[in-house]
């Protein structure tokens, strides 16, 4: 779970990251906690990196939290999920950021099992967050088995290694959402194998291939230059 989160006070910066350390991650959604004291240094990487979750301050020195989020509404294509965290509590403040699309509002001074409840709740809305039970999920003619780490075509079996399972697993649940390269090498790879790009792009060119991921099987994986890539679901030809 890639999350980002502003707040110009470094002590309360601290507090909210030390906070959401204590939510449990798995081998396949770990959490990467990335802190900003300036709204313009998350902007700078919201423009080119992948973040699941916003906690964003209102008040900030530079660009406003609320002015942020109507920014990532505007401009970005699938924007995050966010998570108002301020002082200002008024009714009307709370009703602006929730119109201007905040996913939730919590006040300052949080209490830490509450914004952990409250950031579980609003992954799990937005399907990031899984639950225990054992999932089987279906794209097309495609199977994905949680349980097992298995796919198939129509009931047979498609050899995956348990990262590229791992890794086609995310593109489909991510459907037409750009996912930065920094995203996905943080979700799948340890540090030192994250010294040069070649992994993931042969991890994409075998999953394009083992799965299929062609137009005319409905699927198509485009590479974003210079961010990532984006899995979409595509319309085939039928015959007249």
């Amino acid at each position: 779970m890639r999350v980002a989160i502003l707040d110009d006070e470094p002590a309360e910066l601290r507090r909210v990251e030390q906070t959401l350390r204590q939510i449990p991650g798995t081998a396949e959604q770990p959490w990467s906690l990335h802190c900003f004291e300036r709204s313009e240094d998350l902007l700078r990487q919201l423009r080119r990196e992948t973040f699941d979750l916003l906690i964003l301050d209102w008040q900030l020195p530079d660009i406003s939290g609320i002015a942020l989020l109507r920014w990532t509404r505007e401009h970005m294509e699938s924007p995050p999920a966010v998570i108002m965290l301020t002082s200002r509590d008024a009714e009307s403040d709370i009703v602006t950021a929730l119109n201007s699309g905040a996913d939730d509002y919590v006040s300052k001074p949080f209490r830490p099992n509450e914004l952990k409840a409250r950031v579980s709740a609003v992954l799990r809305r937005h399907g990031l967050q899984k639950s225990a039970t054992h999932e089987v999920q279906s794209f097309n003619d495609l199977t994905f088995d949680d349980a097992e780490l298995t796919v198939t075509r129509a009931g047979k079996p498609i050899n995956l290694t348990e990262r590229e399972y791992r890794l086609a697993s995310c593109l489909f649940a991510n459907l037409a959402r750009p996912l930065s390269r920094e995203y996905l090498y943080e979700r799948f790879w340890s540090h030192e194998e994250m010294v040069s790009s070649r992994p993931l792009d042969t991890h994409i060119y075998r999953l394009r291939n083992k799965l299929g991921l062609t137009a005319d099987r409905g699927w198509q994986l485009l590479t974003i230059y210079g961010y990532g890539y984006r899995l979409e679901s595509v319309a085939t030809a039928t015959s007249g």
